[in-house]
């Protein structure tokens, strides 16, 4: 490798290694909390509306009390889902953050252009607006197109439109 970079403010000694592993640890556990409760939520949704079309005919009352409960389920799924979302991105930024402060960015592979930051980073110009405003980049992060947080968004905020409306059909039929 490469030593040669412009500046190192922390070397890469043991705690600085330490630290930096605990932070893929932490970031690998948010991503699959991500996903596991995005699926979990998910198949609540399924369960109560799926519930709520079986007993469609035979009790609108029952019927829109499910769709309620499914709204409901819908509307907590999706926030867990921003909530997660927001503490991934910032411990994303944050190991991006040590990886630039340990030299990850600016040391190279021995004949190559490869650096040694690792997977689930930053491009070194995203570190840069990291730097700047830490909180301004999670805001605008959370629903980046292009990640499979914004098609997990949409799904709940389909979800969200079908109940609304189902309760309302629900609603209208319960009133004639």
């Amino acid at each position: 490798m490469n030593g040669a970079h412009n500046h190192r403010s922390m070397e890469l000694d043991k705690s600085g290694a330490e630290i930096w592993r605990e932070s893929l640890t932490h970031l690998r556990h948010l991503s699959d909390e991500v996903w596991k409760r995005f699926q979990l939520f998910l198949w609540l949704d399924l369960i109560f509306f799926l519930l709520a079309a079986s007993v469609w005919r035979n009790s609108t009352g029952a019927c829109c009390f499910l769709i309620l409960a499914a709204l409901g389920i819908a509307f907590i799924g999706r926030y867990i889902l921003k909530r997660n979302r927001i503490y991934y991105l910032q411990m994303l930024a944050r190991k991006s953050l040590l990886e630039d402060e340990l030299g990850f960015y600016t040391t190279k592979f021995s004949g190559t252009e490869i650096d040694l930051a690792f997977p689930w980073r930053l491009a070194p110009e995203v570190v840069s607006e990291v730097k700047m405003d830490l909180d301004a980049w999670v805001k605008k992060s959370i629903r980046a197109s292009g990640t499979i947080a914004l098609w997990q968004f949409v799904i709940y905020e389909i979800f969200i439109g079908i109940y609304v409306l189902a309760f309302f059909i629900s609603l209208v039929r319960m009133l004639k």
